[in-house]
């Protein structure tokens, strides 16, 4: 008798070790979507960071073009540090000592520091040194 109740219960067994076989696979799928679910907000967020970049690239881009088709700035802008005097600004600097200005308002209106105003009128006065005490008469030859 225990044999015939076990065969009249074998398929309600069956349908009940499927039933609990089912739900464990169900509940194995919905925690794999729920990791891939993660895992994709993750990769939205890292696009959306890369797209903010490559957009903020393409502005600086814009910027340096737009810079080196107008001069750009000066190199001190940039750098912090005075640009090296070109021949035009040495030139003025030189006229300007020449025409009795101090080096305080020659470094101000050339925005040069003072002390490269100072140390090129310096090596100026020693290079033309050696003009500057040429005799004043004519010379034995030009005499003759």
């Amino acid at each position: 008798m225990s044999m015939q109740l076990a065969l009249k219960l074998l398929p309600y067994i069956a349908i009940g070790i499927s039933l609990i076989v089912f739900l464990g696979l169900f509940f194995q799928l919905a925690r794999t979507v729920e990791k891939l679910r993660s895992r994709l907000g993750k990769l939205e967020s890292q696009a959306q960071q890369a797209s903010e970049l490559s957009a903020r690239i393409s502005g600086l881009n814009l910027r340096i073009e737009e810079l080196e088709s107008t001069g750009g700035p000066r190199p001190e802008a940039l750098t912090g540090k005075p640009a090296a005097l070109n021949g035009t600004v040495r030139s003025k600097v030189l006229k300007m000592h020449r025409l009795g200005q101090p080096p305080e308002r020659i470094a101000e209106n050339l925005r040069v520091p003072k002390g490269e105003v100072d140390l090129l009128v310096k090596v100026h006065q020693i290079v033309m040194r050696p003009y500057e005490q040429a005799p004043a008469g004519p010379t034995e030859s030009e005499a003759s």
